[in-house]
């Protein structure tokens, strides 16, 4: 019996060890199927998956186990499927007759784009010129539209990017939708000579001459060709020149037919006076300055041409003549920043209020990385539900530079253009050709169990104090910083803890509504990476980083957007 007992417990023992060689071997071949299906289910992934699971299993030495791959694509999606199955010899229990100990394997993974919407708010404020901080940012962005912007994931995914300095530039089309009034040029003394002399003498050399033009009727320019290499004798005050000027680039540009269509000119030049606007077109001020776009540096929505090559004296009797001054005439306004008032933070529509941010420039300018303004210019206004990721990229390498840091303000146009009742603006974009027609559904329902729906906040910075002139209105608001116009010349519309209380309360509507927040604090403080990551969905969402670390960052976010998952 003693034998007998000796026997069946060694049997038992080394079935044991023969069971737990073979669960070690099980589970090593299950997980290598399941990292190999994964790998191969990767929509990134440009090698055949049939060939990425084979490799897998080779490199692990278990290529036996293989039975089948399967693939099944989309034009959204990729599920790889593989199975196999593999025997064990036993040592110990083939002294009960069992030879071999056998398993079957099988490892799905699927990577699907499902409807994405997903906002991008990428800071341009002024501080942004330090320490490469804009051209990070630039290759961050444009990498991170690379990974979520797929070809194969158009008509699902949808992007906006919103850039924001002091305010937020939603575009002069969604603008006048709002009802967002400009301001009407003062009726002021003229002299009797204002309708025929429009710029008074530039007091050094003129560096360059930048003409805008209004092709849509709204008197806002949508058009500007700008003049370049004056020589130093050349005339500085525009009067002498400029109807050539205009003649010559309106011949190039087949839009430009009509008097009414030339609004003004803005002059760069020197150090005493860097650049200033002149109104033309239904202009009441004689050659005074007034308030108006100044796009002497960095890409012009037109062509650039060049003093030398220009004979103005032919094309001036070619010059259309302007209309007469109207009172309806409004400022050419160089963007279309609207007004965002406290109670409109506690809810997720667009702004409402109609009012606008008046053109002005608060704490000191870096001409040569910035242009003027609290609010970004028409060419740095938000690019609604885009999928051309060429024309983003573009979009993103010619963001400008302004004054201050309105993250409230940015986070609520963010989470708005995901709020499925802002329907009938996104209609509008579409009706305005700013927005493809196949988005005509967006932004899809809170809460669609087919949809996710993300916001990525970028800065480099905390939320500032907002500013305002004291006079809206006033041409020196276009040239002069109001720190150095002096205390009486501007207010404080809101502090900056109002203004972090409008972001949080804004970050707080996003969870509630179930949109993914990401946060990205570039090169910040520690308070203001704080509340950066106090308005991130989890510690997880947030990210404090520096230098290329930001990279990182946005790859990270990417590839969390595009949730590669296990799904059996």
């Amino acid at each position: 019996m003693s034998v007998c007992v000796i026997i069946l417990t060694l049997i038992m023992m080394g079935a044991a060890i023969d069971v737990m060689h073979f669960e070690e071997r099980r589970a090593r071949v299950q997980n290598v199927m399941d990292s190999a299906a994964l790998a191969a289910a990767d929509l990134d992934q440009e090698r055949s998956p049939k060939e990425v699971v084979e490799d897998y299993l080779t490199v692990a030495g278990l290529e036996d186990a293989l039975s089948e791959v399967t693939v099944t694509q989309a034009a959204n999606s990729r599920t790889v499927s593989v199975t196999g199955a593999s025997e064990q010899k036993t040592v110990f229990m083939r002294m009960s007759g069992v030879d071999l100990l056998g398993a079957g394997y099988k490892a799905i993974a699927d990577e699907r784009v499902a409807n994405v919407e997903i906002s991008l708010a990428l800071d341009v404020s002024g501080s942004m010129r330090w320490n490469n901080r804009m051209e990070r940012t630039r290759t961050a962005a444009k990498a991170f539209l690379d990974k979520v912007v797929a070809e194969d994931s158009y008509g699902v995914t949808t992007l906006n990017v919103i850039p924001f300095a002091g305010g937020v530039n939603p575009g002069d089309k969604l603008f006048d939708h709002v009802l967002g009034k400009r301001p009407i040029i003062p009726e002021e003394e003229t002299s009797e000579e204002s309708g025929e002399d429009f710029f008074d003498a530039w007091p050094q050399a003129i560096s360059n001459f930048v003409m805008y033009f209004d092709t849509d009727g709204d008197q806002i320019y949508d058009v500007a060709h700008k003049i370049e290499d004056f020589p130093e004798d050349a005339p500085r005050d525009a009067d002498e020149f400029f109807r050539g000027a205009v003649a010559y680039v309106m011949s190039r540009d087949s839009r430009l037919v009509e008097a009414s269509q030339f609004l003004g000119a803005s002059i760069k030049g020197g150090s005493e006076r860097e650049f200033t606007y002149y109104q033309v077109s239904g202009d009441n001020n004689g050659p005074l300055s007034d308030i108006g776009p100044t796009l002497n540096k960095g890409k012009i929505p037109g062509e650039t041409y060049f003093h030398p090559d220009i004979d103005f004296e032919s094309w001036a009797t070619s010059y259309p003549e302007t209309e007469a001054a109207s009172e309806s005439q409004y400022v050419n306004m160089p963007s279309s920043c609207l007004e965002i008032y406290d109670a409109e933070f506690s809810t997720t529509a667009l702004p409402q209020s109609g009012d606008y941010i008046p053109h002005f420039h608060y704490w000191p300018i870096d001409t040569e990385t910035m242009d003027w303004g609290w609010c970004p210019g028409e060419d740095t206004s938000v690019q609604y539900y885009q999928h051309d990721i060429e024309a983003l990229s573009e979009f993103i390498d010619n963001m400008r530079m302004h004054d201050g840091t309105g993250l409230h303000y940015a986070m609520k146009y963010a989470l708005a253009l995901l709020d499925p009742a802002n329907r009938d603006s996104v209609n509008y974009l579409i009706s305005e050709g700013l927005i493809d027609s196949r988005f005509a559904d967006r932004p899809i329902d809170w809460q669609d169990p087919e949809t996710e729906k993300y916001v990525v906040l970028m800065t480099d910075g905390t939320t500032t104090e907002q500013y305002r002139p004291v006079d809206p209105q006033a041409a020196i608001n276009g040239e002069v910083t109001l720190q150095d116009q002096g205390e009486d010349s501007y207010y404080m519309l809101s502090e900056q803890s109002a203004n972090v209380d409008y972001l949080m309360q804004q970050c707080d509507l996003a969870k509630e509504h179930g949109v993914t927040v990401f946060t990205v604090a570039f090169e910040t403080s520690t308070a203001a990476a704080a509340d950066m990551r106090a308005c991130a969905s989890s510690v997880s969402h947030a990210f404090h980083v520096t230098g290329d670390e930001l990279y990182s960052a946005f790859d990270m976010i990417a590839r969390q957007i595009n949730n590669l998952r296990l799904i059996q």
